[in-house]
Parts: C-alpha cells; sequence; structure tokens
C-alpha cells in the first residue's frame, strides 16, 4: 500500500504537530509526543513486544477518540465512521512514518 499517513503543520494555537491521516475523512491531529507514543505502541503490538489487545488516543487536538483493536493480521482502528482494518505492513508503515516525523 503506498499511503502517506503523516503531515507535519502548524496548530494556531498548539504549534507544530502531526496529522494522522488513516484513510480519507479519518483523520486526527497529534502533538509531536501523541505521535511518538503511538508509534512506539503500534510497533510494540506489531513486533509481538506488547500483548495488550487495543491501543487507545485521545489526541489533544483531534475532536474525538480512537482505539486499534489488535487482531492476528493487523489493527482496526475504530472511532466515529466505520472501521478500518490495516494489515501488519500498513501498521509498520504507520509506525515508521510516526516515528520519522516527530523526530523533526
Amino acid at each position: 500500500m503506498s499511503h502517506e499517513y503523516v503531515a507535519v503543520f502548524s496548530h494556531r494555537g498548539l504549534g507544530r504537530m502531526i496529522r494522522l491521516t488513516v484513510v480519507a475523512g479519518y483523520v486526527f491531529d497529534l502533538t509531536f509526543q501523541e505521535a511518538q507514543i503511538l508509534s512506539r505502541a503500534l510497533a510494540a503490538v506489531k513486533e509481538k513486544k506488547s500483548s495488550v489487545d487495543e491501543v487507545y488516543m485521545s489526541p489533544i487536538a483531534s475532536d474525538g477518540d480512537f482505539a486499534a483493536k489488535v487482531l492476528a493480521d493487523g489493527v482496526v482502528f475504530e472511532a466515529k465512521t466505520p472501521p478500518v482494518r490495516l494489515s501488519w505492513l500498513e501498521v509498520d508503515q504507520m509506525a515508521q512514518a510516526l516515528a520519522a516525523a516527530s523526530a523533526q
């Protein structure tokens, strides 16, 4: 899957932030610290270094929260819109993109 998951932007009140686009219309604005945390959490479940069955986040600058339920073959992002299923390859790409953007 070729997909741009993250973009750095400037929030008028919070400064530089990262916009996470899971799929079109499924967007969350994260602080750099939130992006780092999410990147590490997704990498940990993908690499089976964490036995959690869900990664939950309520980003400070977004209107909603989300949960990424861990499955055998990837995760399912659940929020206000219909759930979005991502394979482990897509989870890895997202985690790497978040890590790279939050290291800037």
